[in-house]
């Protein structure tokens, strides 16, 4: 089965059904040949901005009031299949006791040889440790126990990442060490993070004030657990989020929040404890399989697991009632004291290495991580059995053999987490053995059929009489045909058991329980009858269904103007053809997310509120009668970049082009060559910001428009937020004010219900260890040449005019190295790209600009705590080893890259391939947001000069 189309039945979700439900390799055990996903971008996410966010609110898409959305990522039987996300692994195969011992590896731990070279140390917030490379250059983040509760969160982390990858997650490498002080060494280059999330210089007393606070032992050391960080220095991509997907993967197609793995992870998460399960403690690792680049996700960091809380032992309510529970604690309130629960009273054994781990009070329907994360909210009873049956494969013994990787120094504190998990695993086996009529392992023998009821089989259920209706299912229409009536006995009808090859049918088993039923699909497969599909039915069960899901409340689309509802009309039918719906434009309106209607609402309103005139002032129409229909409205999407989200793709009437160059009010910028991919030529509104921009395809009948709220001129740019998705979001900050006042009339009528959104990009204080990148050693400062001094090499002027600009701060003494040509280039106003002005006046807000981005960057000692290396994106640029490339790239370019940035001017020669004029270098600043900015240089009368500049987005 092509996997496109099974995640399609996903995303459409309540779509009539499809005209194939099994093809002729089902049931899948493997997700089909993954795609390259050649760039993929990092990111990092805060865990206080993570754990209010899931408190507060419900990111993620969530079941509708009228049906349910089924899990992806799954087969025809309902199993996860082996990908970068989940690899079947026990449950499937059993793992003998010595590979449970071992888990993802047990051969590389820290060389023990040399010293652990320290590269970063952190105390405070989410994540502390102390990051370290070996002799072999590997990087290994050293956790620790908490004073006066040895082994407890060493033991934790080690013992949970075993049984984590047993299940089939892919978890890094962890290693109970001992730590001895004198084998730390300070790297060149190291640092520490202090607690408002800064950095400084490594220091020897850092290293000892951070084992001051850790628990540990004069004669033996520090007990650590060394977690491996997995991939290469620059494979860390951060955290992946819960919900949504990642839109730089190509094989990321199901949104989590409707993963099985995912949603199956909660009935995990109870098992072990870990009540900290969120986005923070996951982590994207770009990894070389089959020769070629994918990402693969992986769960990290289980020191708050079993009775651990990381700091310090858990607390009795961890895993009992959610940090934020308003009910629970009204309740507790109301009892004035005289009620208190069962976990308040349970007994949780009395072992400072376990801290309160038990199982008297535990109620895998009650338990309650810290907050709830959109996969685990959207969990289903066939979600959960999932898990279930996963946990089933988990022997006593096996528990014995996994917790004692723990390496727990009494036998009695490890007997007592074996006790727990025994118990706690049964009670979560009988609670979701009973949700679904739990029957697995069909077959067919002797014109039987056979299988095994996991409930009855382990003594949660007594025996059962089960009734059995067979049909002949017609796999191109998923039709069923019954045969006969509903039989006590599993035989197997005569029309299947003689069928012809490829026939299918299905049985549907059920036990005398309403809507609990199973159904069972068959193939006829050379002579036998083979499983290919299993479904679980439970009371309730609705599939959503789009077409039925209709909003109730208040409209925005009935306040639309004609205009507007007239194009949405055409895209509306168009969505019906394309799927089989019979929405009106009304319900299809009201089904968009909110991104999409408020982009919609915004860019439309735009649009008609601009009116075009030519140069005597004659009407040239609005702006909106340029576009003939809607393709696509897209609004917010995770993981994409800011030029992906927040606009209208539409059809342009024939001769749009030539209107949009004959008017006043737009003009045309130099081609699009890394923004607006197939949309090259771009048109702006002038008059100020906010202002619309056309980005029009090469035959001029297509066109991706959105709205420009933020300057997009150097170096405003470089820091406002025109360079993040927020600049075209009318939702963000003050944008809707902007847009009224610019295009009255409009209203911000989500706000009463959703509220207004900050702007930008949010960041924690302080970095999180595991994704970190080992620290940079400073570039050595070049010497101060004398004013007029040329070097000769690119790399060596490149240096310094940045050291003479960013670092000493002398615009003057940089401004040797810029050519009169560049002035050309300068924006002094967001009405359009290109301006011509007089050199005075353009050198001056040049000059000004870089003085705002050393305000806006502040004092640096050199070019390394001013800027990054940025590598280009297009394969026909040439990367030039040079001695600084660690800040900055050097690149050649052809004559036809080059061109683009050249303001009007032509290229040297006609031969757009040829090199050896044109060169550059690109760079980001570190500023918060900060994008890219890229310096053309070439030589001028045997000096080299900057003649271009250009900001990309990072």
């Amino acid at each position: 089965m092509k996997l496109g189309v099974s995640l399609l039945m996903v995303s459409l979700l309540a779509a009539p059904a499809l005209a194939q439900k099994f093809y002729p390799d089902d049931p899948l055990e493997k997700v089909p040949e993954l795609w390259p996903t050649p760039d993929p971008q990092r990111r990092a996410l805060s865990s206080i901005l993570e754990f209010f966010s899931n408190a507060f609110g419900t990111p993620g898409e969530g079941h509708p009031e009228r049906g349910v959305i089924p899990a992806g990522g799954v087969s025809t039987l309902g199993e996860v299949m082996d990908s970068p996300w989940y690899e079947n692994r026990h449950a499937r195969r059993r793992m003998t006791e010595e590979e449970l011992r071992r888990g993802p590896g047990e051969d590389r731990p820290p060389a023990t040889l040399g010293p652990w070279r320290v590269l970063t140390v952190k105390k405070y917030g989410f994540r502390p440790g102390i990051l370290i490379a070996d002799a072999t250059d590997q990087m290994y983040l050293l956790r620790f126990d908490p004073p006066d509760w040895p082994e407890l969160a060493t033991g934790a982390d080690v013992v949970s990442s075993k049984i984590f990858h047993a299940l089939g997650y892919h978890v890094p490498e962890s290693y109970i060490v001992r730590v001895e002080r004198d084998r730390l060494a300070i790297e060149e280059g190291a640092e520490r993070v202090t607690s408002i999330g800064g950095t400084q210089d490594l220091q020897e007393i850092d290293i000892d004030d951070f084992l001051g606070d850790v628990a540990g032992d004069p004669g033996r050391g520090y007990r650590a657990v060394a977690t491996r960080v997995p991939g290469s220095w620059g494979s860390l991509l951060g955290p992946y989020q819960v919900f949504g997907t990642r839109h730089d993967d190509p094989n990321d197609t199901v949104p989590h929040e409707h993963r099985r793995d995912l949603r199956g992870l909660f009935v995990f998460s109870a098992w072990l404890n870990h009540t900290k399960m969120q986005a923070v403690n996951t982590l994207d690792v770009l990894v070389s399989e089959n020769g070629a680049p994918i990402v693969r996700h992986y769960l990290v960091d289980f020191v708050s697991t079993l009775g651990s809380g990381g700091r310090e032992g858990k607390q009795a309510w961890d895993g009992n009632q959610k940090l934020l529970d308003l009910s629970q604690t009204l309740e507790n309130v109301a009892g004035m004291g005289v009620y208190t629960p069962a976990w308040m009273r349970a007994n949780y054994g009395s072992y400072r290495s376990v801290g309160r781990f038990g199982y008297e009070a535990f109620d895998p329907e009650r338990w309650k991580p810290d907050s709830v994360t959109a996969p685990f909210a959207n969990r289903l009873p066939d979600d959960t059995f999932w898990a279930a049956k996963q946990l089933a494969a988990f022997t006593d013994d096996d528990i014995r053999t996994l917790v004692s990787t723990g390496r727990y120094s009494n036998p009695e504190a490890e007997a007592w987490i074996v006790r727990c998990l025994i118990e706690r695993r049964d009670r979560l086996l009988a609670t979701y053995f009973a949700k679904v009529l739990p029957i697995v392992d069909f077959g067919v023998r002797d014109d039987e059929l056979h299988f095994t009821d996991l409930a009855v089989e382990r003594g949660f259920s007594g025996p059962r009489n089960y009734s059995f209706q067979w049909s002949l299912f017609d796999n191109q229409q998923e039709r069923h045909e019954l045969i006969g009536a509903a039989a006590p006995t599993p035989a197997i009808p005569p029309a299947a058991s003689s069928a012809d090859e490829g026939s299918y049918f299905a049985v549907r088993v059920s036990a005398g329980e309403p809507g609990k039923v199973t159904v069972a699909y068959f193939r006829m497969q050379t002579g036998r009858l083979e499983l290919v599909g299993l479904e679980y039915d439970w009371p309730g069960k609705l599939i959503a269904d789009p077409s039925l899901d209709v909003d109730t409340g208040v409209s925005r689309y009935t306040d639309l103007e004609d205009v507007q509802k007239e194009l949405f009309e055409g895209y509306a039918e168009a969505y019906n053809e394309r799927t089989g719906f019979g929405l009106s434009p009304q319900e299809y309106f009201d089904s968009l997310t909110i991104s999409e209607r408020t982009t919609y609402d915004a860019v439309t309103h735009a649009l008609m509120s601009s009116a075009l005139t030519d140069e005597s002032g004659s009407s040239l129409g609005r702006a909106i009668d340029l576009v003939t229909g809607v393709e696509r409205i897209a609004g917010q999407y995770y993981g994409r970049s800011g030029d992906e989200q927040f606009r209208l793709y539409v059809y342009l009437k024939e001769g749009a082009r030539h209107v949009l160059e004959q008017s006043q009010q737009f003009e045309l910028g130099h081609l699009n060559t890394v923004y607006h991919v197939g949309y090259p030529y771009s048109y702006r509104q002038s008059g100020g910001l906010p202002s619309i921009q056309f980005s029009m395809s090469e035959e001029g009948d297509k066109a991706d428009i959105d709205v420009d709220y933020r300057s997009s001129k150097f170096p405003q740019a470089m820091f406002n937020g025109h360079l993040t998705s927020s600049n075209s979001d009318v939702r963000a900050g003050d944008n809707p004010e902007r847009h009224a006042a610019r295009w009255s009339g409009f209203v911000a009528w989500w706000q009463d219900v959703f509220g207004r959104l900050p702007f930008g990009e949010k960041e924690e204080a302080g970095p999180d260890l595991l994704s970190r990148e080992p620290p940079e050693i400073p570039t050595p400062l070049p010497p101060n040449r004398p004013y007029g001094e040329e070097p000769s090499e690119l790399h060596d002027a490149a240096q310094e005019f940045l050291t003479d600009w960013l670092v000493r701060r002398d615009i003057d003494e940089s401004a040797q190295f810029i050519s009169p040509r560049i002035l050309a280039c300068v924006n002094t106003d967001d009405d359009n790209d290109l301006e011509m002005h007089r050199e005075r006046e353009a050198a001056a807000v040049l000059r000004d600009g870089m003085r705002q981005i050393n305000v806006e960057l502040g004092v640096v000692r050199n070019l390394t705590e001013a800027i990054d290396v940025v590598l280009p994106w297009r394969e026909s640029i040439r990367v030039q080893a040079q001695p600084f490339e660690r800040d900055f790239a050097t690149l050649e370019l052809t004559n036809g890259d080059a061109s683009p940035y050249l303001c009007g001017e032509t290229v040297a020669t006609g031969d757009p391939q040829m090199y050896g004029t044109y060169f550059a270098t690109l760079f980001r600043l570190k500023v918060r947001g900060g994008g890219a900015l890229g310096l053309l240089w070439m030589k001028e009368n045997g000096h080299w000069r900057i003649v271009a500049y250009e900001v990309f987005e990072q």
